[in-house]
């Protein structure tokens, strides 16, 4: 599918959208809708920013970019949206005379995005092959951040490597948390500080590049690794292997967080999952659904899952994309890292270990 194709099909389920809503225009503002719509521009400049410095105008024959001059020209020369199908609606920065909308809805009413992400969170070939892409670029990040420590590395160091090697790869490090020694086990969140490495570091990052979001957690150790941290590492990879293989389509999400429980009580840690929130579906956003018990979210083909099972001073965690027959993982660790094969009935699922360095 080629960028004119995925935005064509994307504009023909707008079209739709409009026809449900009684609605003759959608006026799209936020960062993530705008990435979806566009198949992959990048629009943001305060990275944090819901909404962008330029929006979109869909109806039903027309989609238009409205943007002022600052950022018209860079668009029209880099961006090059009439290439697929853009037409351009210019403003002044000091005088934004908004172009009539006539029976206008929005994504910044919450329900319209509500209905944006239904159709976000499942995955055109296009966003499939750039998912695949982003997963490995994310992976080699995180993997060459945590090779890179080093005893005496502040967390501000460690983390400041890894957002250069998603910059270089044309992403941003949106998520980048770096824990080191007692703070693992102390917060599942960890804040960057400017503590210094001694033995024990975990990185997690979530990477975006056009929009689309890849989670991954690495862990490593430097000196002999305790017996007891590895076996925590292997509780928690069970536990992830476990929950990839239950995300299968035409399965609720609820059904699939009850198979989640289940997997921390035969490890032995059947209350651990209430101490942090577990994932869920992710795509243009770091969790599109944080799943909760009983979501009844029905799982497709063409969805997006990053799960994150967690127990005190461990955590697993990557993104898989579910398909008709299976799951692959798209943040893979690297045949180099230390891994755990975890046997899930029939099938054996690849998890990263912990590196001694």
């Amino acid at each position: 599918m080629d960028r004119v194709t995925e935005i064509n099909f994307k504009h023909d389920q707008l079209r739709a959208l409009l026809t449900r809503r009684g609605a003759d225009t959608l006026w799209i503002q936020k960062t993530h809708n705008i990435s979806w719509i566009t198949a992959g521009a990048n629009p943001a400049i305060p990275l944090d920013n819901p909404t962008a410095p330029y929006s979109v105008i869909v109806t039903a024959d027309k989609r238009t970019i409205l943007a002022d001059n600052i950022e018209l020209p860079r668009i029209q020369a880099e961006d090059r949206f009439e290439d697929f199908g853009f037409d351009y609606a210019p403003m002044r920065w000091y005088d934004k005379q908004i172009p009539p909308m006539p029976n206008m809805i929005t994504d910044l009413d919450g329900t319209v995005d509500g209905d944006l992400q239904k159709l976000r969170w499942k995955l055109t070939e296009g966003e499939q092959v750039r998912l695949r892409a982003l997963g490995a670029d994310a992976a080699a990040a995180i993997e060459g951040a945590v090779q890179t420590t080093r005893p005496g590395d502040s967390e501000w160091q460690i983390a400041a490597r890894l957002d250069a090697a998603c910059r270089e790869s044309g992403g941003n490090a949106i998520v980048n948390l770096v824990a080191t020694d007692e703070r693992i086990e102390r917060y599942r969140h960890p804040y960057v500080t400017n503590k210094r490495l001694e033995r024990y570091v975990l990185i997690a990052v979530v990477m975006r590049r056009g929009g689309l979001m890849v989670s991954a957690t690495r862990l490593a150790y430097h000196g002999q690794i305790p017996s007891k941290l590895l076996e925590k590492v292997r509780k928690v990879a069970t536990i992830d292997a476990q929950v990839m293989v239950a995300s299968q389509p035409g399965r609720t999400l609820g059904t699939v967080f009850a198979d989640l429980q289940r997997a921390y009580a035969e490890v032995g840690e059947a209350e651990q999952w209430q101490n942090h929130h577990q994932g869920g579906l992710t795509a243009y956003r770091p969790r599109e659904v944080i799943v909760t018990p009983g979501n009844s979210t029905v799982i497709e083909a063409g969805n997006v899952c990053a799960w994150n099972p967690s127990i005190v001073g461990c955590k697993s965690e990557d993104t898989i994309l579910i398909g008709e027959n299976g799951f692959e993982i798209v943040s893979a660790a690297s045949p180099a890292f230390p891994h755990i094969d975890v046997r899930v009935g029939a099938q054996v699922v690849r998890r990263p270990g912990i590196l001694e360095l």
